[in-house]
């Protein structure tokens, strides 16, 4: 097998592997929001005790995204992303025999944080095998996993109504921990340019200055911006949709139809925006995402017929999902060097702020009685600064083609 065929197939078990991790975050993501009622039941908790769960699990993938990033860029993304999904596969699995309210709030961290440190390493390891003639397409192909596994669950939902709870954090816990001797034989560490020099290995610059120096802030704050408030209408819906549905007078399996062809919408946003990413300006992507989303959640909070909230679920996946992709699928165009896992860990650690934040205002919210109204005007005004943030970037993004 000549060199180039090699790298080829190198790159498919790459991307082959990187979809499953995805697929897992999908799952877990998912699965406290099909699981709510039964956590609820089980452990007498409130509207505001079950934003905790969906958010302690978001809040523990901010620190593994800010330091699993930096860790990544002096240990290797292949030790980081083996011990992430061995950290995440353990805890989700001791969700499910969690018997108390404390030991299920401190499982739910330590399973986001496992699914933190995975992502940005993740993220590089795709990057590392894209140019910027496919980056959009790998970057898609990877992270259609997450929808993927999100559908999993959420089918498994609706195939056995009387699923527990229990089981399905289980099977989210023990299949993953499969990937690590995958991991182990198909993923290598790709050594930096710098280092095959003769001259010694460059340290490895501090945070602030992969991230602020030379100009460089001109770049990471629209980016954390983007990724902070993306990322807070995407886990509003991942994490309540079904129950505001209910809310709204749906009956429980109707709810589950909805978040179901929400993540089949993802499958297909994904797909299709990475492929309009390789082919647009990025001002022109953010224009039709964001508009897109704003018709989406118009339409999911305003109104309880069931063919339209079918078609509003399928938008709000195509364009929330698919919108968090494309943030994903950019954001190693603006870090380089060695501390490129760095960079890309910190927008994501900022996203996963703004996906704690988001379950965290909705369980307020709904506590204080402003219903679904409430939710659409907190939506709005982080609608339009998404917009504008990723539209600041477009400029840099066609310097780099």
């Amino acid at each position: 097998m000549t060199q180039i065929q090699t790298g080829k197939v190198q790159r498919i078990f790459t991307i082959f592997l990187c979809f499953w991790v995805a697929f897992f975050e999908g799952f877990d993501l998912q699965a406290p929001g099909i699981a709510a009622k039964g956590i609820a039941a089980t452990f007498s908790l409130d509207q505001v005790q079950i934003g905790y769960v969906f958010s302690l699990g978001v809040f523990g993938m901010l620190f593994g995204a800010f330091f699993g990033g930096r860790i990544a860029d002096y240990w290797g993304q292949k030790k980081v992303l083996m011990l992430s999904i061995a950290i995440f596969g353990f805890f989700m699995t001791a969700t499910a025999f969690a018997t108390h309210t404390e030991v299920l709030y401190i499982a739910r961290f330590f399973t986001g944080l496992g699914l933190g440190a995975a992502m940005p390493t993740m993220i590089s390891v795709v990057g590392d095998e894209a140019t910027e003639q496919n980056r959009g397409k790998l970057n898609s192909l990877m992270y259609c996993g997450l929808p993927v596994g999100a559908i999993f669950v959420a089918s498994l939902a609706l195939l056995f109504s009387d699923i527990k709870w229990q089981t399905l954090f289980f099977i989210g816990g023990l299949t993953p921990l499969v990937l690590i001797p995958l991991m182990a034989l198909v993923l290598k560490d790709k050594p930096h340019p710098l280092t095959q020099t003769p001259t010694p290995t460059p340290a490895i610059p501090n945070m602030a200055q992969v991230l602020f120096k030379n100009q460089q802030y001109k770049h990471t704050l629209p980016l954390w911006v983007s990724f902070f408030f993306t990322l807070m209408i995407n886990y509003i819906l991942i994490n309540w949709l079904p129950n505001l549905l209910m809310g709204q007078g749906l009956e429980k399996q109707q709810a589950f139809m909805v978040m179901l062809v929400f993540q089949v919408g993802a499958v297909i946003g994904t797909l299709a925006l990475g492929y309009l990413l390789d082919r647009l300006k990025l001002w022109q992507l953010a224009s039709i995402i964001y508009c897109g989303l704003l018709l989406a959640l118009s339409l999911l909070f305003t109104t309880t017929s069931i063919p339209v909230l079918i078609l509003a679920g399928v938008m709000g996946g195509i364009f929330s999902t698919g919108g968090q992709s494309i943030l994903y699928g950019i954001s190693p165009i603006f870090y380089s060097g060695l501390g490129k896992v760095t960079g890309v860990g910190s927008a994501i650690s900022l996203g996963r702020l703004g996906a704690m934040t988001g379950p965290l205002l909705t369980g307020k919210i709904l506590a204080l009685g402003c219903g679904t109204a409430g939710i659409l005007m907190l939506s709005l005004p982080a609608l339009v600064i998404s917009a504008v943030a990723v539209t600041t970037l477009s400029k840099y993004k066609s310097t780099l083609k």
